[in-house]
């Protein structure tokens, strides 16, 4: 009860403070800016205090509740952060893969028609072009695997006969394939933006 107490006589002395270095914090953690970093920084407050006074009876009478509430703001910003690189490590949808269909079709029509899409698109100079610079990142061989999944419209089966395996050998290494061309993609993206 003593550690709500404290928690409750900070908050109400020292909230704006609290929301400044909160502020500053989400700024510095590349989270928000401007008027969305108050917003964040605010529910940031929100989240902290929730969690503050649902832990208060480890708040020990000479610690100050100060520090002890931005270090619960601070663990709340981490996993913030583990979030975003989650969703940003996703597998890249086909709209990322094939940017001037956004607007034409939803994802699901977009997938329908990836092999008369890719096939009609790689008679195009410059988009196999930069279909060569995106497989560029992986090897030889997914480079290969991939081009005759996407280009010639093979799977299961006839990418099977192509490759001398079983389908299920065929399914694990176009899967392992895309897996090794989207690490390679975020990490490329990732070192751009640096």
């Amino acid at each position: 009860m003593e550690g709500r107490k404290r928690l409750e006589g900070l908050l109400e002395s020292e909230r704006s403070a609290l929301l400044k270095t909160l502020r500053f914090y989400v700024f510095r953690a590349g989270l928000a800016s401007g008027r969305d970093a108050d917003a964040m920084a605010e529910d940031l407050l929100n989240e902290a205090v929730v969690e503050a006074f649902r832990t208060a009876h480890r708040l020990k009478p000479d610690i100050h509740p100060h520090p002890w509430l931005l270090g619960i703001a601070v663990n709340l910003i981490k996993r913030k952060r583990v979030e975003i690189a989650k969703r940003e490590r996703r597998e890249p949808l086909m709209r990322d893969l094939l940017p001037e269909t956004q607007v034409a079709l939803s994802d699901d029509e977009l997938f329908d028609q990836l092999p008369e899409v890719s096939v009609g698109m790689l008679e195009s100079v410059e988009v196999k072009q930069e279909i060569d610079q995106m497989l560029a990142c992986v090897s030889t061989s997914d480079r290969d695997l991939l081009r005759l999944a996407l280009a010639h419209d093979l799977n299961g089966e006839a990418l099977a006969k192509a490759l001398h395996i079983t389908p299920g050998a065929a399914r694990a290494r176009l899967h392992r394939a895309l897996n090794r061309l989207r690490s390679a993609l975020v990490q490329q993206r990732n070192t751009n933006d640096v």
